[in-house]
């Protein structure tokens, strides 16, 4: 059943929005990616620590960061030596397994995420939508959800894309309401939903592969991270706009409001050419808002902007992605932006 239902959202996902994006070729059968997720998450649950240092260790990049950041349990050295695993980490993974506090947070993953049937079908089709592009014949996508004591929404280790499923219980989650708000303020706790999981997952793994510095000046740099969100907008056309920049309904409305106001304030303060970061790094940073646009502004504005510019661009010339991705010339692109 689960086969066939799998089978059925892929179908309905490859579809949806194809209609409207004539860049991205229909999937043939050698494109489709299957996807294979490791859930080490699971192993939170179950509070083994035996089975739970067995499993790690078939993902040492993964335990490594894990339990020597994420946790801070210990060192490298010590936490790959077999000689201590008796008398030092079982004992510290036993305890950190059974703490009372995280049990719940445990207890709330697996209330949250029981099956994710949905997430890997998206995946798939995104997946198979951007092998269709590039023809790059991958046949497996590799990704595996684990905790990742709230420092990590989706990292790549062991060419595995790992998703801690901690970062995306949601705003009204109870677990989530108590995060001290010096380190998760009330903004960023609203975007720990899991409906801006996809868009993390192929946001990080087309900046790992498809990024391009440009500059270091304001314009280059929207160039560079609207190239990105362009691609995400074309391999996940199911996927609502708004999710692909982790915005509102909202907050997305606003941009399209007030983007010839946006436009008009970069180019009054010359900002277009700048490159110092304390005026450039605000339209890029994670906040509340944008610095200078008001407190109703989503953040990362910049990243919208420039989507919008290599949109433009991409409409009004006959041009592969493949053409479009590698286009430096930004006075090229911004003949064709019209705010």
């Amino acid at each position: 059943m689960k086969k066939l239902q799998f089978t059925l959202l892929f179908f309905i996902f490859s579809l949806l929005g194809c209609e409207e994006n004539n860049l991205l070729p229909n999937i043939n059968e050698e494109d489709i990616v299957s996807v294979d997720n490791t859930r080490l998450d699971k192993l939170f649950y179950n509070g083994d620590e035996e089975v739970f240092h067995s499993e790690f260790l078939k993902y040492p990049e993964l335990y490594e960061n894990f339990y020597t950041k994420m946790i801070r349990a210990g060192s490298k050295n010590e936490l790959f030596n077999p000689l201590l695993k008796d008398s030092l980490t079982l004992p510290i993974l036993r305890e950190f397994l059974n703490d009372s506090t995280l049990k719940l947070v445990f207890e709330a993953m697996e209330e949250e995420f029981p099956d994710l049937t949905l997430q890997e079908e998206k995946i798939s089709v995104g997946m198979s939508n951007y092998n269709s592009l590039f023809k790059r014949g991958i046949k497996e996508a590799k990704i595996g959800t684990f905790y990742s004591n709230f420092n990590a929404t989706v990292i790549e280790n062991d060419h595995i894309i790992w998703i801690g499923l901690d970062m995306y219980l949601g705003g009204e989650n109870e677990i989530i309401k108590m995060l001290p708000p010096n380190t998760f303020p009330q903004y960023y706790k609203q975007k720990m939903d899991k409906k801006f999981m996809i868009s993390d997952v192929f946001f990080s793994f087309l900046m790992s592969y498809h990024y391009e510095h440009l500059g270091d000046e304001l314009l280059a740099r929207m160039l560079a991270f609207g190239k990105i969100a362009y691609l995400m907008e074309i391999i996940l056309p199911f996927e609502e706009e708004e999710k692909k920049f982790r915005y509102s309904k909202e907050e997305l409305d606003w941009c399209h409001s007030n983007e010839t106001n946006i436009w008009r304030y970069i180019v009054d303060e010359k900002l277009l050419y700048e490159s110092d970061p304390t005026l450039v790094d605000p339209f890029f940073l994670e906040g509340p808002f944008t610095k200078n646009f008001g407190s109703e502004s989503p953040s990362t504005i910049g990243i919208w902007l420039g989507y919008e510019m290599i949109k433009d661009y991409a409409e009004n010339n006959d041009l592969s992605i493949d053409g479009i991705m590698k286009e430096k010339n930004m006075q090229k692109i911004l003949k064709y932006y019209e705010p």
